[in-house]
């Protein structure tokens, strides 16, 4: 594949890079697909940022999802920066108040955390638009966990003092999974481009059932698109499904969200996700809606969101 090829598909382009990138410095495809990235934390304190979604498909701007995820990232690097280098985390509450209106990227999430030797430690960051206005701020509880049996932890992307070189791979270089990531992240651009929404919350492709009034049931199948260092769906991604899921049950775009609440009850690790949406309460000013997730019958955690109305 050319260059000129690469630049004609820049989704293609971008998938390819997050292979690559995910491949030399860890984390996940997810995440360096919406492009976050950032610098090495130290004492309580990290800056990352992610990028707008890809230009000409569907919205503008930084997406719910991302912004989700880049505060779980954040706050999560900041608790890190006290742990040692590699140490897994399992977010356990995740709380994210969301700007009224799009907002172009990059975005910065400034993650803070204290030191105290808890199993179960708190942080909160502040986001902020390219010009240094704060747009939203997120709190989160993560617990620190030991990694699976036979798993090397890596460094985060930034805990490297230096980074190790990226190559781009071409199509024909990819594994099963890298090349069926690819194939979601194009998938999902097209579906971005019919409805007019972000490409990665297409990412969160949720097929729909019959449901009844002020009510929402789909399935989310588990793929390497959506997958975290263990292969289950990354925190900030179960967020922003849990939100798809309520904007769902009252029948509002996502991009409507004020404010959103998750509780991980179990790490997400089946094949797929199960969703149910139910409406509390319609206002004349907001919308609040609840969603629980589960995995085989198991529930894996519950969200309240609240919606411009």
């Amino acid at each position: 594949m050319t260059d000129r090829d690469l630049h004609d598909d820049p989704i293609l382009a971008r998938a390819l890079l997050a292979v690559g990138r995910t491949r030399a410095l860890g984390l996940h495809f997810y995440g360096h697909f919406v492009g976050i990235g950032g610098g090495n934390a130290t004492g309580g304190v990290s800056r990352l940022t992610v990028d707008s979604e890809p230009d000409g498909f569907g919205a503008p701007g930084v997406s719910v999802v991302a912004l989700a995820t880049v505060a779980d990232l954040a706050i999560g690097g900041a608790i890190r920066s006290h742990l040692e280098r590699g140490s897994r985390l399992a977010t356990a509450t995740l709380t994210v108040q969301h700007p009224r209106e799009p907002i172009a990227g990059p975005v910065t999430a400034r993650g803070e955390a204290e030191d105290r030797p808890v199993e179960q430690r708190a942080g909160r960051c502040l986001l902020e638009g390219p010009d240094g206005t704060p747009i939203g701020n997120a709190q989160g509880w993560f617990a620190a966990l030991p990694p699976p049996t036979g798993w090397v932890q890596r460094p985060m992307p930034w805990e490297y003092d230096e980074p190790p070189p990226i190559s781009v791979p071409t199509v024909d270089g990819l594994s099963a999974d890298e090349a069926n990531a690819v194939a979601a992240a194009q998938a999902a651009a097209e579906r971005a481009r019919t409805r007019g929404t972000s490409v990665s919350e297409e990412l969160l492709h949720f097929r729909w059932h019959p449901s009844g009034d002020d009510h929402a049931v789909g399935d989310l199948a588990n793929g390497p698109e959506l997958a975290n260092r263990v292969g289950h769906i990354q925190g900030g991604a179960m967020y922003g499904a849990a939100a798809i899921v309520a904007a769902q049950a009252l029948g509002v775009p996502l991009s409507a969200l004020i404010e959103g609440q998750y509780q991980f009850m179990r790490p997400a690790d089946g094949a797929v996700m199960h969703g149910e949406g139910r409406v509390l309460r319609r206002g004349r000013l907001a919308g609040f809606a609840e969603a629980r997730l589960s995995i085989d019958g198991k529930l894996v955690g519950i969200g309240l969101f609240s919606f411009q109305g």
